[in-house]
């Protein structure tokens, strides 16, 4: 692949190293915005159903009654067809007649009839996240009919919705609690066995003293493949339907806890008076939200995957100081949201500092929040060990790690054998990202429902002030409606108020140990190693240059991007940036070489040969060219210093001298950097020497120029010669006077 490298500039992603600008706006991130909400669907079955449910049990002997076969044809059109269930309010009762939406999605390209929707309610309460988990993944319906309402055809490829009231008074006094809530479906497309989704009510307990809620959000950029993003990606991030306005519209106002990726204020800040509008503003706003909040990695960089890798504690960046230009900045107005003391430039304005790139606002560091499920004892136990990864002082750490990786009931704070620990509920979290992600209001509010039982059975047997941990997990495609009604709902989980990360932080820790956590993808912890071993490679050859951290520091960006979260639900295109990333490189490291010469002739004993060496960088590079011959034949000059301009080839000379008047021989040539590094491969040259001709040439010129001097004298003689025989006649044959003149 050609890559083309821009004229020289400080701003190297946008070209010098060929990278192809993949934030996922397009195409990709269509692709990975379908397998995000794909994992969103079947992660957790709510309510979509996969298969009919058995038929309800006989009223008069208990037993249940075996399901009638449905005709080919009706189960090829009930495969089309998928039903949903969401109480109002989030699931919460708060009075005794409750309103029950349900909705009949059919994908398929032919109508389905219509039909009759059975809501029911079991009695028995659910006690445990275990128990909810199993109930909305059940295919039986609950045991007693509360309502039942029509539902319409439903047109191909479209919805039918219904809402049904349901009494709940005339079931007698329910204690607080969770219960299962089922809603069948049957229609002449379905046959006699119906579609069931289920849901789930809650009861709360009013004379329980709820504690405090804690929701992190993330706050995220779409995957991309460059280390920081590009104007133009930050112009369509930040416009009024980007997705980093979309996400920071829909907390603001919010007592959310932010998660924030650096990268993003970072990309905006290196830009100075250059940054879109939109996106000053867009940090403008972010700074001035009063949330608490915490950093992310770079590029919300994978924990788990690095700390499998074996590496003693996160990567980060060093530098920034290559993606910006001086000429941005100015010695009053460093960057947007940055203070004004920083790093003079070589011209002298003025460019802000690591810390002020990556500030977003006051923050508790050494936060650490690995991927959902990613973080068993092993990652927690070392991000505890490695604190001042965020260049923090305070010396504890703190590890947001699942519920169902933890043994014991817990609240929000925990202690594992010295490791700080936010545990969140798992069960609440995953309902609160599908329901942020739903499309319409009956699947958002399936999710909430669900999110309000988990919660309301989170902390049972902690301590009852143990505060409940949320969050609104990471994903791509949300609305602000969306994310914004999840927040809301999970800001009130089981009528708890409010905490900010401070407050979560002070509570009792309760002593748990971590028993779960999955192990990272051996693919992703390979790839980090040959991730590691490209950017030594890169270092190494970065030592042509005066300042190496032109290619060092965006090389570190972009590993830190390509460890993204968000790559988690997009694997081939992960495995696709990969491979670009690597084609990168290998173009990068053979940007600085020696152009390969054609044989050599040498007609004399001694002459300076003339080699190329060629600079596709768009900085000027300082070599040492040495040269080794594979003979004693030849005497050499070992090495020549070599300073290549930028972007373009230069002549280095080499004096040889051969020892001998002919034969062949060849000479190794290889440019090192000043530290000793060896760039661009060997190249060796065949000489053929032809010395003897020298001597021959000289003799033949001495011969023809000795005989042309002999010539010369003879013809000079001869002439003089003539010139006396001439004389002496003249005197001896006086001239005759004319007597008769």
């Amino acid at each position: 692949m050609t890559v083309s490298f821009p004229a020289a500039a400080r701003r190297p992603p946008d070209g010098v190293r060929g990278r192809r600008r993949r934030t996922i706006i397009g195409a990709a991130r269509r692709g990975l915005r379908a397998a995000v909400l794909l994992a969103a669907s079947t992660g957790m079955a709510l309510a979509i159903v996969a298969a009919p449910a058995p038929a309800p049990a006989d009223a008069a002997t208990g037993a249940p009654q075996p399901p009638a076969t449905p005709s080919a044809t009706d189960a090829a059109d009930a495969a089309n067809l998928s039903v949903v269930v969401a109480p109002a309010g989030s699931g919460v009762v708060s009075t005794t007649v409750v309103s029950v939406a349900v909705a009949v999605s059919n994908t398929g390209d032919a109508p389905a009839a219509s039909g009759t929707m059975t809501i029911a309610l079991s009695r028995s309460p659910l006690a445990t996240s275990a128990e909810v988990t199993s109930w909305l993944d059940a295919q039986t319906v609950a045991d007693t009919t509360v309502a039942s309402v029509p539902v319409t055809a439903v047109v191909a490829r479209g919805t039918a919705t219904a809402t049904a009231a349901v009494d709940l008074g005339a079931l007698g006094a329910l204690a607080p609690g969770v219960y299962p809530l089922s809603a069948a479906y049957s229609s002449p497309t379905t046959g006699t066995q119906p579609l069931v989704a289920h849901s789930v009510l809650t009861v709360p307990d009013a004379a329980s003293a709820a504690s405090g809620v804690g929701v992190v959000v993330p706050i995220t950029a779409p995957p991309t493949t460059t280390g920081l993003l590009s104007a133009d990606d930050l112009k369509a991030l930040t416009a009024d339907d980007g997705a980093l306005r979309t996400q920071l519209n829909a907390v603001t106002g919010t007592p959310a806890i932010l998660a924030i990726d650096p990268a993003i204020p970072a990309a905006i800040r290196v830009l100075g008076s250059s940054a879109p509008a939109s996106a000053r503003q867009w940090l403008a706003d972010l700074l001035a939200l009063p949330n608490s909040r915490f950093a992310l990695q770079f590029g919300d960089a994978d924990l788990a995957t690095q700390i499998a890798a074996g590496l003693p504690a996160p990567l980060r960046v060093s530098t920034l100081d290559p993606f910006m230009s001086a000429r941005n900045f100015t010695s009053t107005a460093v960057a947007a949201g940055a203070s004004p003391t920083a790093t003079p430039a070589p011209d002298g304005r003025t460019l802000p500092t690591l810390d002020q790139l990556l500030d977003i606002g006051t923050a508790r560091a050494d936060v650490f929040w690995p991927a959902t499920g990613s973080a068993p004892a092993g990652v927690v136990a070392a991000l505890q060990s490695a604190p001042g990864a965020s260049g923090s002082t305070e010396p504890a750490a703190i590890t947001l790690v699942g519920t169902s990786a933890l043994s014991g009931a817990v609240g929000a704070r925990a202690d594992a054998a010295g490791a700080g620990i936010l545990a969140y509920d798992d069960g609440a979290s995953r309902a609160l990202r599908t329901a942020s992600l739903a499309s319409d209001p009956v699947h958002q509010g399936a999710g909430l429902a669900a999110a309000s039982a988990y919660a309301s059975v989170a902390t049972r047997g902690a301590a009852s002030s143990a505060p409940l941990l949320v969050v609104v997990d990471r994903a791509t495609g949300r609305s602000a409606t969306g994310l914004r009604a999840a927040i809301a709902a999970a800001s009130s989980l089981a009528g708890r108020t409010p905490w900010d990360l401070d407050a979560l932080l002070a509570a009792p820790a309760a002593s748990v140990s971590v028993t779960g956590g999955t192990a990272d993808d051996p693919t992703r912890v390979d790839a980090l190693h040959d991730l590691l071993d490209q950017e030594n490679r890169v270092a190494a050859f970065a030592t042509v240059l005066a300042d190496p951290t032109l290619l060092t520091a965006p090389d570190r960006a972009e590993i830190l991007q390509l460890l993204g979260n968000v790559w988690r639900a997009a694997p081939d295109q992960f495995a696709t940036a990969l491979s670009d990333h690597r084609d990168a490189t290998t173009t990068t490291l053979g940007s600085v070489a020696i152009v390969p010469p054609s044989d050599i002739t040498l007609l004399a004993s001694s002459a300076p040969l003339t080699f190329s060496v060629r600079n596709d960088l768009p900085w000027p590079v300082t070599l040492t060219l040495s040269a080794t011959p594979n003979d004693p034949r030849l005497i050499v000059q070992k090495s020549a210093d070599v300073s290549a301009g930028a972007a373009q080839s230069t002549r280095v000379l080499v004096p040889v001298q051969a020892r001998v008047g002919s034969g062949e021989s060849t000479l190794d040539l290889q440019l090192r950097s000043s530290a000793g590094v060896e760039i661009g491969p060997r190249v060796r040259v065949a000489i053929s020497v032809r010395a003897e001709w020298e001597s021959v040439g000289i003799v033949v010129m001495s011969v023809l120029i000795g005989a042309m001097l002999v010539l010369g004298i003879v013809r000079t003689a001869r002439k003089m010669r003539r010139r006396r025989i001439a004389a002496a006649t003249a005197a001896h044959n006086p001239q005759t006077e004319d007597v008769d003149g």
